[in-house]
């Protein structure tokens, strides 16, 4: 059941407490206000993609005295392709989104999942993500479910783990089923893999159930749902693109806080609790992992610049302008949409 925050205070009285000043984290300073509770929905278990989630579940108390309190519950509130239906519901608060995840739903939100964009690391990812959310398309999409962009997961860029012999070219991938989602998938299918889309906390059993030949994941995820455990090889350099994950929260639940709550909220992406602890705990794991599967025994697949340029051709422009007409086709301006991802990859030195 949602739980509201109520102020046992006087009408005066809860006017001058929401109005009051709100003191920046940064100064290392307690915010004042009203107690409120807040539930996070998520799936899976802790990992490198959910460290600023979990700063958060601390930061906000440790800011407010305790006022603000803030709990995650992985995979109890929320089926994970019923987050945001649920959100829309004021089943809770906040919760996870990936929008491949809602056909149909998000639709514009997939321009982050387009494969093979120029992206040079996870600063660039976070401000290209945060500029193109700014789209008016796009915050009309979120106000469609009720729902409010908080921050970007930061998904970095996905490989390959995959059962079986080892590819030796762009045709050993034909009739690969692949888990890979969205627009990823529809690069796969230009390669004439079978690409499904399947939710992360299924794709070990998929996998062992032989329902799936590969799964695309960046590295953080393949360990942490330990789809290395089952496969015989792995890419490293594909880096076919992330997908447009993050954190959103119920619109109506945002419009209640008091405006010192909202600012804090606001503040933590730019302290040393959010996005700087996200990018540093999956650039540490993303750096390490290659190595690791070797070790497990996996034979890594070094895609070189002319292989990667190969499946850049096959699956990255063609698949944009493919997206581009898919969202007009939808009511949107979907060249708009690509050129303002692409003028923003620009303007952070793509």
């Amino acid at each position: 059941m949602k739980q509201l925050w109520k102020v046992a205070l006087g009408g005066a009285a809860a006017l001058a407490l929401a109005s009051g000043p709100a003191m920046a984290d940064k100064h290392g300073k307690m915010v004042d206000g009203p107690r409120v509770h807040w539930d996070y929905a998520i799936w899976g278990k802790p990992r490198a993609i959910t460290r600023y989630l979990e700063n958060m579940e601390k930061w906000l108390p440790e800011k407010t005295n305790g006022k603000f309190t803030f709990q995650l519950h992985w995979g109890t509130l929320s089926k994970p392709r019923a987050v945001l239906d649920n959100l829309k519901a004021g089943s809770f608060q906040m919760g996870s989104f990936c929008a491949s995840y809602y056909p149909g739903k998000l639709s514009a939100h997939t321009g982050m999942d387009l494969p093979f964009l120029p992206m040079k690391g996870l600063n660039m990812l976070k401000n290209v993500t945060h500029d193109y959310y700014d789209h008016p398309t796009l915050q009309g999409e979120m106000k469609k479910w009720n729902a409010r962009f908080h921050m970007s997961s930061l998904l970095p860029l996905y490989e390959i783990v995959g059962k079986g012999d080892v590819p030796k070219s762009l045709e050993d991938f034909k009739g690969m089923r692949i888990r890979s989602l969205g627009q990823q998938g529809k690069a796969m299918a230009k390669l004439g893999a079978v690409p499904t889309s399947v939710p992360a906390p299924e794709v070990y059993t998929s996998l062992d159930r032989g329902l799936l030949d590969a799964a695309g994941f960046a590295y953080y995820a393949h360990k942490s749902y330990r789809t290395f455990e089952l496969g015989n090889w792995f890419t490293s350099g594909l880096a076919v693109g992330s997908i447009a994950c993050g954190s959103m929260m119920n619109l109506d639940d945002w419009n209640a806080l008091p405006p010192q709550y909202q600012a804090l909220m606001k503040s933590f992406e730019s302290s040393d609790a959010g996005y700087k602890a996200q990018i540093s705990s999956l650039e540490a794991v993303e750096s390490a992992t290659p190595a690791e599967f070797v070790k497990a025994g996996l034979t890594e697949w070094k895609i070189n610049p002319t292989e990667r340029a190969a499946f850049e051709a096959i699956g990255g422009k063609p698949v944009w302008e493919d997206w581009a007409k898919e969202m007009t086709g939808e009511g949107y301006n979907g060249q708009e949409l690509l050129d303002t991802i692409f003028a923003s990859i620009k303007k952070h030195g793509g």
